[in-house]
């Protein structure tokens, strides 16, 4: 059954399935964190119900985002979100696979990319209790790592930054294939979910072309007590000024 999910500012709310794959508080410090700017043109690689450019056109001030999406039922839900959310002229959803992203984008179109990719590799992460759909969006299924990286080098202009989310056992794969790929990885954010724990994942923030120079930094959800950090709090609400 499907849900609205309120995003905590001006009224917005993004459409979402509780039989299916819901976006979690990754997709909501990626959307925070990200190196996004005012008037940016965003590629959103993967983009499920939508939620990292419904936020970047929001809260960030995007000026318009594509989101590819391999499977319908995401993109018509992002689709209803972004005319739910006054956004239907400046977010485009393509139903496609990144993989065809030659077909699909020119390149060197984009200032920015967004990705919350599968988190794990093909054939790991459980089988999900059967929902192919929550399988599709938390496993790799036809597109790799290797091809979401690709697809953002492809699209991005120069000097263009891709901002993606990975679990932290994933990063040494991620730099690699960023690196491979003609992106130089510029500032890594290592995200635990409470302070005093190792981190879950990592967010790594890649520009194309350029040469080294790594700002690595961390990050803590919630304090020892169980409660919100003081800069997960000023985080989600240093953007309300865009709105």
């Amino acid at each position: 059954m499907e849900y609205l999910t309120d995003l905590g500012f001006g009224g917005h709310a993004v459409l979402q399935d509780d039989e299916g794959y819901a976006f979690s508080q990754d997709s909501v410090l990626l959307a925070n964190l990200a190196d996004l700017k005012k008037g940016d043109s965003v590629l959103d690689l993967g983009c499920g119900s939508g939620i990292l450019s419904i936020l970047a056109l929001l809260k960030r001030g995007a000026s318009r985002a594509v989101g590819i999406e391999v499977q319908d039922k995401m993109c018509d839900m992002a689709t209803r979100s972004a005319a739910l959310n006054g956004l239907a002229d400046r977010f485009e959803i393509l139903r496609s696979d990144v993989k065809d992203i030659r077909k699909l984008v020119p390149a060197e179109s984009f200032d920015k990319a967004v990705c919350n990719p599968p988190y794990f590799a093909k054939g790991a992460g459980g089988d999900y209790g059967g929902n192919e759909q929550r399988r599709v969006a938390r496993a790799e299924s036809t597109a790799s790592l290797h091809d979401f990286v690709f697809a953002a080098a492809y699209a991005l202009r120069a000097k263009g930054a891709l901002s993606l989310i990975v679990k932290a056992s994933r990063l040494a794969t991620l730099l690699y294939e960023e690196i491979s790929c003609g992106l130089q990885p510029k500032r890594l954010i290592l995200c635990r979910p409470k302070e005093g724990e190792e981190a879950d994942c990592a967010i790594a923030i890649a520009t194309k072309g350029g040469g080294e120079g790594l700002k690595i930094s961390d990050f803590a959800v919630r304090d020892k007590n169980g409660e919100y950090t003081s800069a997960y709090r000023e985080l989600t609400e240093q953007w309300q000024s865009c709105i």
